[in-house]
């Protein structure tokens, strides 16, 4: 073959190399066709899970945590200090009615001393009689008179005071409720600044808890909560009784009573958790940990009609441990639920249902 002929078939040859790339073949030595290589099929760069946004209103809520003390507690001083106590009739858990005895103190001394003066009394009570009559007869002063007028009062008084002092060594309930500290022993001496009771009135209880400076300004009287008390299953329905105007200049925190639903009872010191309901808010709840954030805030990943995820900023009304509550619309699209952090916009992904 001349040197020319050569040169056309290595042309020919090329020509046929290029047509047969495009069309997918290619044409060896021998002239016989083969399959060309094709393009590579694009992969997801990452399987992820993914969620229904859902549109519906969720209570804000504020946590805090305190112990069931009675609304309104009285304590039980006795009058008498430096006395034994010689019974007691009562005991912690008890519900009492105002006026029942409770208690008993040793009146011994008490009694030999109301004795010496009930002779006095009488004494001074018959010098007065017989001063009177002879002051009517002029045999007598005014003066006199006077005098053993006082002498019979001031005996009369102190009979009176020692009366008293003996009906108080019996020890009465003050009000109806129960009892829910005992410091009362027989044989033990009172003192003025111990309590031998401590009574729940009218047996009602209520949480106290301490609520930050920064959140209790949300509170008010009325609002719902629900409390779970230490050692119950079931939690407990109640509402904010009273906030208190006062700011704790340690804790920076203000005191919140919160009433129980129901009556109850011998829980006093129990630990006691309370969700305060403050307001309801409403948008498109998407899980927590959805969310995610950049230079230029928050946002979520939508997954495309391709599974190509997009980014879709959003908006935070609320966040709770788990949700989070989203002004912008987000329904039709799925959002991606787990490994959002490791994606960039334009991703191509698998998708896995939660």
């Amino acid at each position: 073959m001349s040197t020319k002929s050569r040169r056309q078939a290595i042309a020919l040859g090329a020509v046929l190399l290029v047509a047969g790339a495009g069309l997918g073949t290619w044409v060896g030595v021998s002239g016989k066709p083969r399959l060309a290589a094709t393009a590579a099929k694009a992969l997801p760069v990452l399987s992820v899970s993914v969620v229904a946004a859902t549109q519906q209103k969720i209570d804000d809520d504020i946590r805090v945590t305190g112990t069931v003390v009675p609304r309104e507690n009285v304590v039980v001083i006795p009058e008498l200090p430096g006395l034994r106590v010689r019974a007691v009739y009562a005991e912690t858990g008890d519900f009492v009615k105002k006026g029942q005895p409770i208690a008993l103190l040793d009146g011994e001394s008490l009694s030999i001393q109301s004795q010496s003066l009930q002779t006095e009394f009488e004494r001074t009570r018959e010098e007065y009689a017989r001063a009177k009559e002879m002051l009517d007869l002029g045999i007598v002063s005014k003066e006199y008179g006077r005098q053993r007028q006082a002498a019979f009062e001031v005996a009369a008084s102190r009979l009176r005071g020692a009366q008293l002092d003996i009906r108080r060594t019996q020890i009465l309930a003050p009000t109806d409720g129960f009892i829910y500290e005992r410091n009362a022993t027989i044989g033990g001496l009172t003192s003025s600044s111990e309590a031998l009771f401590r009574i729940a009135k009218g047996g009602e209880v209520e949480m106290e808890a301490s609520v930050p400076e920064a959140l209790v300004r949300r509170l008010k009287p009325g609002l719902a909560v629900t409390l779970r008390v230490a050692g119950e299953s079931a939690p407990v329905p109640g509402s904010v009784r009273l906030v208190m105007p006062l700011v704790d200049s340690a804790s920076r925190a203000a005191g919140v009573r919160i009433r129980f639903g129901r009556a109850r009872a011998g829980l006093v010191g129990a630990f006691c958790e309370a969700s305060i309901t403050v307001a309801q808010v409403g948008g498109w709840v998407v899980p927590g940990r959805a969310l995610q954030q950049d230079g230029q805030g928050l946002y979520v990943w939508q997954v495309g009609p391709e599974n190509v995820v997009a980014r879709k900023p959003v908006t935070v009304l609320m966040r709770t441990a788990e949700t989070a509550v989203v002004q912008e619309p987000l329904d039709g699209l799925p959002i991606v639920a787990k490994a959002g952090a490791f994606l960039k916009d334009g991703d191509l992904v698998a998708l896995v249902k939660e």
